[in-house]
């Protein structure tokens, strides 16, 4: 069978939505583990216990990967899932080697990533390849690979170019690694593993307060934190969350202060990082927006080492709307605190 076939084929058996990240120099332990998956985890399971803990609402809809070992690189399969395709992930998976994603999306658009230590060099929609949408440090490297492969923009409207997209964009990434899935990859037991992609991405982009058509009453909020000096940001920064997790009823929780203060990591062991991942658990029952989940963003930022960026995690909830956390007479102090100490 050649390579679009088993591809197609492939496709089909994975289901709907997928994601197969490949992480070069690495072991299928170590694959899972820079993709986020906690350690005491770690073991092979049978498909049915994978499709069990993912569906079910008692282990908190447990995003459960497996991975398989083929040559120089391993194999994260996410079936159902599509944290590989988050380019920040990709990223730290790729720190001091190489990592490709390829995701399926029934309800959004397919993504290809390639990723070499830390940093995007192409990604796209392979369901639509313009030179325009194309992105990365180096957006034209794979472009030979891509119009060998039929990776390319319908010459009209008629042209369905898109449904042997995922397909393709998995040929493409076998022939960046070499590595070809087997056939019915998840037909038998392997090493798996519950992925928290908290514990080893760093805050993202849409975690940060921004000014925009949606929230214009951030503007002032941003432009004082963006003026503050660097020492005055991390102290509110961190005065903001302590602020968040007593309003959430938090302030209690074993190491959480230690950690608010601390650029140490939290590892998904340790007693804090077991509380963080049952509620981070609790937050995919809720499947929404909540208080929550906006304060592990704003945790996770306000370790960051650039103050900035944590002051502006930090200060995210107040987007949010949410009562307590988006507390007018606090940002009003915050406000008066960042522009007294500006002066």
């Amino acid at each position: 069978m050649d390579d679009l076939a088993h591809a197609r084929v492939l496709r089909d058996q994975l289901g709907p939505t997928f994601c197969l990240t490949y992480v070069k120099d690495a072991d299928a332990a170590t694959a899972l583990r820079r993709l986020g998956g906690c350690p005491d985890t770690i073991r092979e399971r049978t498909p049915a216990e994978v499709t069990g803990q993912r569906q079910s609402a008692e282990a908190g809809f447990a995003q459960v990967a497996v991975a398989l070992e083929l040559g120089a690189w391993s194999v994260v399969i996410e079936p159902g899932g599509i944290l590989g395709a988050d380019h920040g992930l990709l990223e730290v998976a790729s720190r001091g080697s190489a990592a490709v994603s390829v995701l399926r999306h029934d309800d959004a658009a397919a993504h290809f990533g390639y990723a070499v230590d830390g940093t995007t060099i192409v990604g796209f929609d392979p369901g639509y390849p313009a030179e325009e949408t194309v992105w990365g440090a180096d957006p034209g490297m794979l472009r030979h690979l891509m119009d060998a492969l039929g990776l390319r923009t319908p010459t009209d409207e008629y042209e369905p170019t898109w449904q042997d997209a995922e397909a393709r964009a998995i040929v493409l990434a076998q022939r960046i690694t070499g590595a070809r899935l087997p056939d019915q990859p998840l037909s038998a037991a392997r090493i798996s593993a519950e992925l928290e992609p908290w514990f080893v991405t760093p805050a993202a982009a849409g975690d940060l307060l921004r000014a925009g058509r949606r929230t214009p009453h951030a503007a002032e909020l941003v432009t004082a934190a963006e003026a503050a000096a660097p020492q005055l940001q991390r102290s509110v920064a961190v005065a903001e969350v302590r602020r968040q997790a007593a309003v959430l009823g938090l302030a209690d929780t074993p190491g959480l202060m230690s950690a608010i203060t601390s650029a140490g990591a939290v590892t998904p062991d340790s007693p804090l990082g077991k509380q963080v991942r049952e509620w981070l658990a609790a937050g995919r029952r809720a499947a929404g927006d909540s208080g929550l989940s906006r304060f592990l963003a704003a945790l996770r930022g306000v370790r960051d080492a650039d103050p900035q960026v944590a002051l502006l995690a930090a200060l995210k909830p107040y987007a949010s709307g949410l009562p307590g956390l988006a507390d007018e007479q606090a940002r009003t102090a915050v406000l008066a605190a960042l522009r007294d100490q500006a002066r």
